[in-house]
């Protein structure tokens, strides 16, 4: 039973909402937009490519910032300054005549996409349910699924032209934003009785003693390590199949077909927690994306590319889910805003994964030795993760 508090349903609601909305709207869709920007505005591809560089940035490093908002102000004013900020970053892109109301609006895309989407989200879930495992694999696979509804969106109003799009976008975002603002409960915390959820640390840990854990960074690189493999797929998977003569319909089918199993392992990550413990679940996620990154280097036939897409979709949602259920479960409830506002911050790093993989091809003439060195580094996460126990709060 999925024990609740206060408005915890209509919380969630709103909360996937926005998250898919959020995600529809920005990473999923500027890829589309930027051609017919680039053609009427005359930019070229490394001026365009920037402004996606600085949307990855921008959510990376401002990480932290929702947290200090919602200690200081709540989680509703921090919606707010989201609707504003996100509201101002569609005007930015929507009448954007020249790059720099493009990188502004990119950038303030990005601190938007924090202020709006999984801290403040998991933040409520955490306190809302006191089983929030499958209330925040609910809320992850709905995110998700902004993944598959952004591209459709944009393709049905594509005829209207690219700054009606921004505009659009821009509006139910914003709108969604403040909706959420209203609706969410900030006030009800389930953690003021006892620990209901038998896996949740009840030790009174802080957040500075457990950034003093190795057990955190260990889930720091994890979390990292999902983003790191699935923007290498993104980004590259389509060049280097096409490279080695796959038509490119089907190399690009492969990304829609990994994005739909990534939403959909990250609900059954939330069901599965009641049987298998999140740390099993994490190291499964990690052995799928070694098998999907050795799979996207070797595939050259349709089952081979179903491997990749199978290993890095459902290791991508397993891992996104699990390296978040693992922190809460290992810190517990009280300090969590803080450190997933730091595991996100720490996983920036994943936006360097098309740079290095392009930097490999141009000098061995090939992505796969990328992929091969990106799934030894995985393996040795998972190896972490397995033998990793939960970590106890000395006492003083």
């Amino acid at each position: 039973m999925i024990v609740s508090g206060g408005r915890a349903w209509t919380t969630l609601a709103v909360m996937s909402a926005l998250f898919f909305i959020v995600t529809a709207a920005t990473f999923d869709t500027l890829g589309l937009v930027l051609p017919p920007m680039v053609a009427e505005l005359g930019w070229n591809w490394t001026q365009a490519g920037t402004g996606f560089t600085l949307l990855g940035i921008f959510c990376g490093i401002t990480s932290n910032i929702p947290a200090i908002l919602i200690r200081r102000i709540g989680v509703r004013l921090t919606l707010v300054v989201g609707a504003l900020v996100m509201a101002a970053a569609y005007l930015c892109l929507g009448y954007a005549h020249s790059l720099w109301p493009y990188f502004i609006g990119t950038s303030l895309a990005g601190f938007g996409f924090t202020l709006l989407a999984t801290v403040p989200g998991t933040y409520l879930l955490a306190r809302l349910f006191a089983r929030p495992s499958f209330a925040i694999g609910l809320y992850f696979t709905i995110g998700g699924l902004g993944a598959v509804a952004g591209p459709l969106f944009y393709f049905a109003m594509a005829g209207s032209g690219w700054r009606h799009y921004w505009l659009a976008a821009g509006l139910l975002v914003t709108l969604l934003a403040l909706l959420g603002a209203l609706l969410v409960d900030g006030k009800t915390d389930v953690s003021a009785a006892a620990e209901a959820d038998p896996e949740i640390s009840t030790e009174s840990w802080t957040a500075a003693a457990a950034l003093r854990t190795p057990q955190f960074w260990v889930l720091a690189a994890a979390y990292s390590a999902f983003l790191f493999c699935g923007i290498t797929a993104n980004s590259v998977s389509v060049a280097h199949l096409t490279e080695h003569g796959v038509a490119a319909q089907a190399a690009g089918t492969m990304i829609a077909v990994s994005g739909v199993l990534n939403a959909g392992s990250r609900l059954a990550g939330g069901i599965l927690t009641r049987f298998v413990s999140a740390r099993v679940l994490l190291v499964a996620a990690l052995g799928a994306l070694v098998i999907g990154l050795l799979a996207l280097g070797a595939a050259r036939d349709l089952p081979m590319m179903l491997v990749y897409a199978a290993g890095i979709g459902i290791g991508y949602g397993l891992t996104f889910f699990a390296s978040t259920i693992l922190l809460l479960d290992y810190f517990g409830r009280r300090p969590y805003l803080e450190l997933f506002a730091t595991v996100s911050l720490v996983s920036t790093v994943g936006s360097v994964a098309p740079a290095l993989a392009g930097l490999t091809r141009d000098r061995l003439g090939d992505f796969t030795p990328f992929f091969v060195g990106l799934a030894v580094l995985m393996a040795l996460v998972m190896l972490a993760v397995a033998v990793m126990r939960p970590p106890h709060k000395s006492v003083p």
